[in-house]
């Protein structure tokens, strides 16, 4: 099968969950292709080959704490940027399947080009992303503006010019289906998050320890909730009994200046934070962790379901998940996985009470990583996802 895929970032130098899907499609045989959203200008230009995959770098500015105006315009030009990549270095080649995730939700334009040129080939939208309801759930923009409406439109239109629609889980297939019904049902179909599944970690470095050490790491934004997150840490630190609970925070994002502010304010003894970490030191930072952390909005109306989860499952560990009403992840997490507790966002209590459940589990905690892992290894192992498109091509 000749595939290509379209990315808005891509960086073959960071393990992500479309690094892993990239290496085993190419692994299985096929013809891979890609256009590489990056925002390092030294990378070269036109079609060169990146470990066995043909690559073009689709040079754009750094979009990493720049505002909603210029992230906004970034993202309108990116069709026009694909489209000539295709024409200038894909012009006379021909795909049996060509895939791509949300963000961003203004390919539109890329899809129609490739309809017209590449014919037959599967066009397959691996939702990541229900834009624009999330920024309207976050307070972004309203429902009612000229805003919405134009994004809404280029969402309709990337979802009628895809041939196959992949969600990331059964409660975003019913979203979607709930919010398009113009879509038809075979058009939607599970595609979950997967990564590709590697040894388990040996622990490094000091792990014997009375505290119960929990780690959140990644994006530090408003679908994260930071400011609850916070208000949770703070209420354990005024518990005598919590004492004994840390937390450890790395990563960077819009709401990075709330936990500085958070720590200056407060000067908490049971909180670190760093804005990065070389990867080596995250990792072992993450093994060496008894748990690991997720939070979503309590604003969100729309079925998240973050990819943060897959790294704690593969290092085995459980999870406490802060979550919003719309979200199926604590099901998969408490119920289909095992793997950990789930507690409502924007709750200070609620919070507290997880903190207390995973203290009074402690000695289970390293069962409870084992049996995400498992879980990780059967359903979210990137083969999954590689068996989806292979199937979306045979029909």
């Amino acid at each position: 099968m000749r595939i290509l895929f379209l990315f808005q970032i891509f960086d073959f130098n960071k393990s992500t969950i479309y690094l892993d899907l990239v290496k085993e499609c190419k692994d299985r045989g096929h013809e891979v292709s890609l256009i590489a959203g990056t925002s390092d200008m030294s990378l070269p230009s036109g079609v060169i080959d990146v470990d066995g995959i043909r690559t073009v770098y689709m040079k754009l500015p750094d979009q990493f704490g720049a505002g909603s105006a210029k992230k906004a315009l970034i993202q309108l030009s990116i069709p026009g940027r694909m489209k000539q990549i295709l024409k200038d270095g894909f012009d006379k080649e021909k795909f049996d399947l060509i895939a791509y995730p949300t963000p961003p939700i203004t390919l539109a334009p890329v899809l129609k080009y490739c309809k017209k040129h590449y014919g037959s080939s599967i066009k397959y939208l691996m939702l990541k992303d229900i834009f624009p309801q999330n920024a309207v759930d976050l307070g972004m923009f309203s429902d009612s503006g000229l805003i919405y409406r134009y994004y809404r439109h280029m969402e309709k239109q990337l979802y009628s010019l895809s041939d196959r629609i992949g969600c990331m889980s059964e409660a975003n297939v019913e979203y979607v289906k709930k919010h398009n019904p113009d879509i038809p049902d075979k058009k939607l179909e599970y595609f979950p998050n997967t990564a590709a599944v590697r040894e388990l970690p040996a622990k490094t470095g000091a792990t014997v320890s009375d505290r119960l050490r929990i780690v959140f790491g990644g994006n530090m934004g408003r679908p994260q909730d930071i400011e609850g997150l916070l208000a949770g840490i703070n209420a354990c630190g005024e518990r005598a009994e919590l004492n004994d609970v840390f937390f450890y925070f790395v990563g960077d994002g819009t709401e990075s200046h709330k936990i500085e502010d958070f720590i200056k304010r407060n000067n908490p003894a049971n909180f670190s934070y760093r804005h990065q970490l070389p990867r080596e030191e995250y990792e072992q930072l993450v093994n060496n962790a008894d748990v690991g952390l997720i939070s979503l909005s309590a604003d969100f109306t729309i079925p998240n379901f973050p990819s943060r989860l897959l790294p704690y499952m593969q290092k085995a560990k459980p999870v406490l998940a802060v979550v919003d009403e719309a979200t199926d992840i604590d099901v998969c997490i408490t119920e289909e996985a095992g793997c950990g507790y789930a507690v409502s966002a924007g709750d200070p209590e609620a919070f507290i009470t997880g903190i207390r459940w995973l203290k009074a589990h402690k000695d289970r905690l390293p069962e409870l990583g084992l049996k995400g892992r498992r879980y990780f290894e059967r359903f979210f192992n990137v083969g999954v996802s590689v068996d989806i498109l292979e199937r979306a091509y045979r029909g």
